[in-house]
């Protein structure tokens, strides 16, 4: 199984749950599991942490190697999908903007998942605090667009049990 962990998986312990002055061996647990070569994530979800600037970023830059950070480039067959999935759904124009923008990991991150179940044959899990929302207008899911498309994602602490981690 392949994990794919979506930015809030990072962002969300850091700033929320887990701060790094409070919960250090938490972090310490997570960069070992960053380095499982089963878990992973993508560029733009890099991109999107280190737009900040801050102790998250250089946790990454200190804790994460090159090839944690996959590149999304080769999914663009399946990204041109994934938005076109979206702009036959009955969303909004704001949340179908935001999610179309380049900037946004969402749509790659499930599209490089898609790319790998395809094209590789690999079992994939996104790996995300997001949960569906399919009566949504204003925000476009992972777990709807996974749901749609046949791809598996689970929260963190189904990943954590899954991979035998423990705090």
């Amino acid at each position: 199984m392949l994990y794919i962990l979506d930015t809030n998986i990072l962002v969300y312990p850091d700033r929320i749950s887990h701060p790094m002055d409070i919960y250090p061996s938490y972090w310490d647990k997570m960069a070992d599991l960053l380095r499982f070569e089963n878990v992973i994530s993508i560029d733009k979800v890099k991109d999107e942490i280190y737009r900040h600037q801050d102790g998250l970023t250089n946790w990454c830059k200190l804790n994460t190697q090159k090839s944690f950070w996959a590149l999304s480039v080769n999914c663009m067959v399946e990204y041109a999908e994934i938005q076109n999935w979206a702009q036959n759904k009955d969303y909004n124009e704001r949340a179908l903007i935001e999610f179309a923008d380049s900037k946004n990991a969402d749509a790659f991150l499930v599209a490089y998942a898609l790319n790998k179940k395809r094209v590789e044959d690999v079992e994939v899990s996104i790996v995300t605090l997001e949960v569906s929302a399919p009566e949504s207008k204003r925000a476009i899911k992972i777990p709807d667009i996974c749901l749609d498309f046949d791809i598996r994602f689970i929260n963190n602490n189904d990943f954590f049990r899954e991979i035998k981690a423990s705090f």
